[in-house]
């Protein structure tokens, strides 16, 4: 046997080493960065059933708004969407641009080219933030027509803050507005599919891997 040969790794070396060094990757790969969802997405909230006992979910109730192109929308305006919702006032200076940025930065940039995927941001302020309010701090983050600010009937975006998406904080207003750093995931039924927190790795992780997730449920 040649000196060569004596030095050349056998397949025997290369599978040990592959079993001790590959597979603890390839499971961090599968299980932790969102390549692998064998788990299905949780439905949020109340439910009953109906006569004949199948259950009857939690939904979104219908709307009527505006959005920063002043188009009128409502829920059928994002049927068979995915959709991302989340609460602000462009005049905060606080939570809602640190919420929006890291919306912008990670979830949206993750998705913005996905036909399937709508972000809708409810303005709390509608009094103030106006289409044109919302088309300029539309602009500061970038957003196209697959990111929509929303305004319009202040009752009826409290309504739908406090008893469809179910924000906390929504019933304990501070003059009229309240802050809330939460994304909601909404299936195509218009169920609650998830609510995350807008900081840190762990949370971006999250939301996306849920995303896509709840896209794979469609897929099958």
């Amino acid at each position: 046997m040649t000196e060569t040969s004596k030095k050349s790794p056998t397949w025997k070396v290369l599978g040990i080493l592959f079993l001790l060094i590959g597979m603890p990757i390839l499971w961090v790969m599968l299980n932790k960065t969102g390549v692998h969802y064998s788990k299905k997405l949780p439905i949020y909230f109340e439910r009953e059933l109906d006569a004949k006992g199948d259950t009857i979910y939690h939904t979104i109730d219908d709307f009527k708004l505006v959005n920063q192109y002043g188009d009128s929308v409502t829920l059928e305006t994002y049927k068979d969407k995915i959709l991302l919702v989340s609460f602000f006032f462009a005049s905060c200076e606080t939570v809602c641009p640190k919420m929006n940025g890291y919306i912008g930065t990670h979830i949206y940039r993750e998705f913005e080219k996905d036909t399937n995927i709508r972000f809708l941001s409810f303005t709390v302020d509608p009094a103030n933030d106006s289409p044109a309010v919302l088309l300029k701090y539309a602009q500061s983050f970038n957003a196209n027509n697959h990111w929509q600010f929303l305004t319009g009937s202040k009752t009826q975006i409290y309504d739908l803050a406090a008893n469809s998406f179910k924000i906390p904080g929504a019933e304990d207003v501070h003059n009229g507005l309240f802050h809330s750093n939460k994304i909601v995931l909404v299936d195509k039924q218009k169920r609650v599919r998830g609510v995350f927190d807008t900081n840190g790795q762990n949370e971006k992780s999250a939301t996306i891997d849920a995303v896509r997730a709840l896209k794979l449920e469609y897929k099958k």
